[in-house]
């Protein structure tokens, strides 16, 4: 049976727990999954460096500032998941 534990709170974006994670994933597929969602914000960042700001510049950096937060949120989340499950099959 899937036991399914919330993330930690920087990665709901509200006052309760909507976002969960499934306890018994292999470490292997928690730390995919960080990997993907730090992939993603290096991509943000990457085309943040290489955009020339205007005007309107501050609303996009807001906007891609704002996915950055939640994506590093969710792969801190997983990779604490990943450790916890490590340790878990370590100690038998």
């Amino acid at each position: 049976m899937r036991n399914f534990q919330p993330l930690e709170s920087g990665s709901q974006g509200c006052a309760g727990p909507v976002l969960f994670l499934d306890a018994t994933a292999s470490l292997n597929q928690l730390m995919d999954a960080a990997d993907w969602r730090l992939g993603a914000v290096r991509d943000l960042l990457d085309v943040l460096a290489c955009s020339n700001l205007d005007d309107h510049a501050h609303l996009a950096v807001a906007g891609v500032s704002r996915a950055v937060l939640l994506l590093t949120d969710d792969a801190a989340a997983l990779y604490a998941a990943a450790r916890k499950a490590h340790q878990v099959h370590r100690e038998g």
